[in-house]
C-alpha cells in the first residue's frame, strides 16, 4: 500500500511469488485456525488496543482486504517482492529503514541462532537502520536469541538498542530492537 507520509515502501516475503487468488485462498484457509489459536491463548495478549477476539478478526480481515486490493498493482510496481532472508538480492544500502515485524525472534523454536545472525546481517547490509518487533517468541515468551544478537552486533560496529514502544498486543511485547551501523 502507498505510505501515508511519502517515501517508498518495498515489502518482501516469499509469499509474494504467488498471485492474489492464491494468497487470498491461504488467508481464508488459515483464518479460523489463527482465530482459534488466539482464543485458546487469550491470556497471552493485552486486550487494550484491540478489545476482543471478534474485533481482532475484523481488524485482521480489513487489513487483508486492503492488502489484497493493492497487491496486483503493488506487485507490478515491484513494491511486493518474493525475497527471503537470509539472502536478499538488493544492493548494499538500498533502504534507509528496514522493519521486520512478527518474524525474527517470534519463531525462535524453528529458526536457530545462526539464522537470526545471518538474516539480521543481511538486513544490515541492505539498510542503514533495522527495527525488529516484537522480541518475543510464540507463547509471549522472551526469545532466547535476543541477547546473543545484541552481543554479536555490538561487537561489530553497530549501535544496538532495545526501545520500548507504545503498543503491546502480545503480553510483554512492547519492545523493539534497533540496529544501526556506527559508520554510515
Amino acid at each position: 500500500m502507498r505510505p501515508r507520509r511519502g517515501g517508498t515502501i518495498v515489502s518482501f516475503d516469499p509469499l509474494y511469488a504467488y498471485d492474489v487468488h492464491d494468497i487470498s485462498k491461504r488467508i481464508n484457509d488459515s483464518f479460523d485456525d489463527v482465530m482459534r489459536e488466539t482464543r485458546n491463548n487469550m491470556d497471552e495478549f493485552v486486550w487494550k488496543h484491540i478489545r476482543s477476539i471478534d474485533e481482532l478478526g475484523e481488524v485482521r480481515m480489513k487489513a487483508m482486504r486492503a492488502f489484497l486490493k493493492d497487491y496486483p498493482q503493488g506487485k507490478a510496481e515491484r513494491r511486493y517482492l518474493p525475497e527471503s532472508a537470509p539472502i536478499l538480492s538488493f544492493p548494499d544500502k538500498s533502504f534507509d529503514l528496514c522493519v521486520c515485524s512478527h518474524f525474527l525472534f517470534l519463531y525462535s523454536d524453528h529458526l536457530d541462532h545462526d539464522f537470526h545472525i545471518d538474516a539480521i546481517s543481511e538486513l544490515c547490509r541492505v539498510s542503514r537502520e533495522i527495527r525488529i518487533f516484537p522480541l518475543l517468541q510464540l507463547g509471549s515468551v522472551p526469545s532466547p536469541h535476543v541477547q546473543a544478537v545484541n552481543e554479536h552486533f555490538r561487537t561489530r560496529e553497530y549501535d544496538v538498542m532495545q526501545v520500548q514502544v507504545p503498543y503491546e498486543f502480545q503480553r510483554g511485547g512492547n519492545k523493539m530492537l534497533r540496529i544501526k551501523r556506527f559508520k554510515q
